[in-house]
């Protein structure tokens, strides 16, 4: 069983936790897509937390003998999930920037393209015949 106090501190960090990332979200600098990880993953802990009892049949379903080991392994679990999410998202997001990039400069070069070719059929300034 853990201890009150405990857990009242472990639900106040995670609210903290909670609130700042939804802080983050509404001033714009996280993406609720990417954000959603982070809300779902701490609302779980926040659930385990609250009800220890889950964690401890959770522990028993998967044979682990003390239930802070599973709670070691959701902590695992929880840090990777994370992770990988935004693994995925810096993945994803470098394609793009890589394909802009790409589309940039061959905008460029047809930009170039025109104004050299405008430059060459255009008189030139002092008005001058040959």
């Amino acid at each position: 069983m853990i201890p009150f106090r405990l857990q009242v501190a472990g639900v106040v960090v995670l609210l903290a936790l909670l609130l700042w990332v939804l802080w983050l979200v509404r001033t714009g600098r996280v993406s609720l897509r990417e954000s959603l990880s982070w809300v779902l993953s701490t609302v779980a802990a926040i659930v385990f937390t609250i009800h220890p009892e889950l964690l401890a049949a959770l522990a028993h379903a998967l044979q682990i003998e003390v239930a802070s080991n599973a709670l070691f392994a959701l902590a695992i679990l929880y840090v990777l999930w994370n992770l990988m999410t935004l693994t995925i998202a810096t993945s994803v997001n470098a394609r793009k920037i890589r394909r802009l990039t790409q589309e940039c400069a061959m905008l460029r070069a047809e930009l170039e393209e025109q104004r050299a070719a405008r430059s060459q059929s255009q008189p030139s300034p002092t008005g001058e015949s040959s």
